[in-house]
């Protein structure tokens, strides 16, 4: 019977999606799920979460729950890595201390001095588990899905034997979306992708012989399309090639777009601190969970998810073949990038494990984005063996993003202020060289004061989002470029109030509240589909006709019915921002009806909508 141990499996809603994808697959519905956390809380939901998923798949899988490693650890046969050191409060930290030094990030969990530090406090931790699981499951494989992918899989090589690989859904989830702006089937079309995490590019894209390239740079003229992605069009229209990850990440990856001030930021839409306002919807998610978990509410059978862990599970188990795209050393796979690199590649997985595909050549200019990170993921590697403290300056010195904004003098304070911080969280940097210091001192930060002064000022910035809506669906969408515009019978009752206690096609209204910044995550409650539409519904009263501007944000597409008239559409692929189109509309005299259509494509959805207040 086939073992498989979660660690870190408190990230609740990533660990119920990958159970379900294993137990979604008839081979594994009596295996061993193995649950480990460090947090009993979050234990308890994400086993109760489980225990939820298997019933709704009919599975019948042993199910544990434990707090001590070695005893997840032993006898497994797939180790799946999800932790983050740190949690929210650490995050704040990675970005609070660089602002200090003029220095802002969208996400800051893969590369500079956010990355770097994430990297760092993990070693510690993910370099023990490697060597716990020689000892205690030698012949186990590590699925590690935990950022900075790169500098975590140096940790895990350099520091032991075991199997690993590390995995990413940018791959595949680009893909998805590029075929959407040409309106082509992904599972019909084939491509080859290469290079480093989060800064793979793909480097074919055919069907039938013929190249598709042209397509996507034509889908880039429209105005539309070009303002869902604006980074990654530019990167393309520069260096010839579509990169993995998405805008926001790739914003802090050059030195092209956020050093260059806030005329750029706002041009290219870079949505700053972007990853703190994420993990505000995180805390709200699984305060929601909490309270599903512990109920007897069912749980609706899961959608498969395009994370690559079942797969691979699956094909190692029974020899069935499969391709994913995962990151291990390099060692050849890609001939002009360090042999020691972590690369991401096509890799062949059969019942002898995983095998990279050669890849050969990447254009110069694709190598030339890439190396600065593969520098600063081998200074940091060497930081954390050696207790080079040398090297985690360096490594913020060659970062794109640091070194057009400081100098090396304010990258070293830096540095020095962020070891501090963290103190003995880190691994010990005492090994003696050269290099300066900075030779200032700084304290231990109180990561719970930066949390509450973050806290305050977002729960100032939600006051004109609305709060209260009714919300319906799924129903079946187009699978193309233009969902929205599928018929659904919530239309035809945009002109009138809408009875709320009358279902609607078979489906019934459900009251929710939003979370913070206005977001309304559809898929947890109604469920997860693709290629399909939902609705929301809610009523706001204005004591006087007023003109005003709302803002909407949507995942994906957004159609506004305002008192039985259309107001705003907006059809696109994209991820929830808040306000990210504006619209003036007339607001009557007492009770005004909004009707929203949210057209989904793949991955997540959602929408928020912010009305401001009268001004007496």
């Amino acid at each position: 019977m086939t073992k498989i141990a979660m660690i870190g499996a408190g990230s609740v809603v990533f660990s119920r999606n990958l159970t379900g994808d294993i137990l979604g697959m008839p081979e594994f519905k009596d295996c061993t799920l193995s649950y480990m956390d460090i947090d009993a809380e979050r234990l308890e939901v994400a086993g109760n979460l489980c225990r939820k998923v298997a019933k709704a798949l009919g599975a019948n899988p042993t199910i544990e729950t434990t707090m001590s490693r070695e005893q997840a650890l032993k006898g497994a046969d797939f180790v799946i890595n999800m932790v983050q050191i740190g949690g929210f409060n650490s995050t704040l930290v990675d970005f609070e201390i660089p602002r200090k030094y003029n220095l802002n990030f969208t996400i800051a969990d893969t590369t500079g001095p956010g990355g770097l530090f994430r990297a760092l406090r993990t070693f510690p931790m993910l370099s023990g588990m490697a060597q716990d699981m020689q000892r205690l499951c030698p012949r186990a494989v590590l699925l590690n899905y935990s950022n900075p992918m790169s500098m975590n899989m140096q940790s895990v090589f350099r520091t032991s034997g075991i199997q690993a690989v590390g995995l990413c859904h940018s791959v595949q989830g680009t893909f998805d979306q590029l075929m959407g702006y040409i309106g082509e089937d992904p599972h019909k079309v084939a491509f080859i992708c290469a290079g480093i995490n989060h800064m793979a590019f793909y480097l074919k894209i055919e069907k039938d012989g013929v190249d598709l390239y042209p397509r996507i740079f034509e889908a880039m003229n429209d105005p539309k399309k070009y303002a869902t992605n604006k980074v990654r069009f530019e990167i393309m229209k520069r260096l010839g090639h579509f990169i993995t990850e998405s805008s926001e990440h790739n914003a802090e990856y050059n030195p092209w777009f956020i050093p260059r001030g806030k005329k750029s930021i706002e041009e290219f839409d870079v949505p700053i601190d972007e990853y703190l306002r994420r993990c505000d919807g995180i805390v709200d998610e699984f305060d929601r969970l909490k309270k599903f978990s512990r109920s007897d509410e069912a749980m609706q059978a899961p959608c498969r998810s395009h994370e690559y862990g079942s797969t691979i599970i699956h094909s190692m188990v029974t020899g069935t073949p499969s391709v994913i795209y995962g990151n291990l050393v390099n060692g050849g796979t890609i001939s002009n990038l360090p042999r020691t690199a972590i690369v991401e590649a096509p890799t062949l997985v059969d019942r002898t494990g995983l095998h990279q595909a050669q890849v050969g050549e990447l254009p110069p200019q694709l190598v030339a984005y890439m190396q600065p990170h593969i520098s600063q993921h081998e200074l940091f590697v060497r930081a954390a063996i050696e207790g080079r403290r040398d090297h985690v300056y360096q490594a913020c010195m060659f970062d794109p993003l640091c070194a057009a904004t400081l100098r090396t003098d304010q990258i070293v304070e830096m540095c020095d202020e962020m070891i501090a911080a963290y103190g003995d969280e880190l691994p010990e940097l005492k090994q003696k060289t050269l290099v300066p210091t900075s030779g200032k001192s700084f304290p231990k930060v109180d990561s719970r004061v930066l949390r509450a002064s973050w806290d305050k000022v977002q729960s100032q910035n939600d006051g004109d989002f609305v709060q209260d809506w009714h919300v319906i669906g799924p129903f079946p969408g187009k699978p193309s470029a233009t969902t929205i515009d599928t018929p659904a019978p919530v239309d035809a009752l945009a002109g009138a109030a809408i009875d709320t206690s009358k279902a609607v096609g078979g489906k019934a209204w459900k009251q929710v509240k939003a979370a913070k910044r206005g977001l309304v995550n559809l898929a947890a409650e109604i469920g997860h589909a693709d290629w399909c539409l939902a609705y929301g519904y809610t009523e706001i009263h204005s004591v006087h006709a007023r003109d005003v501007v709302i803002g909407v944000g949507s995942d994906d597409g957004v159609r506004i019915w305002l008192n039985g008239q259309v107001v705003h559409s907006n059809e696109m692929g994209r991820g929830y921002s808040p306000n990210a189109d504006k619209v003036t509309v007339r607001l009557q005299a007492g009770v005004n009806r909004f009707l929203l259509k949210i057209s989904q494509h793949t991955g997540g959805y959602g929408f928020g909508m912010s009305v401001p207040k009268a001004n007496f």
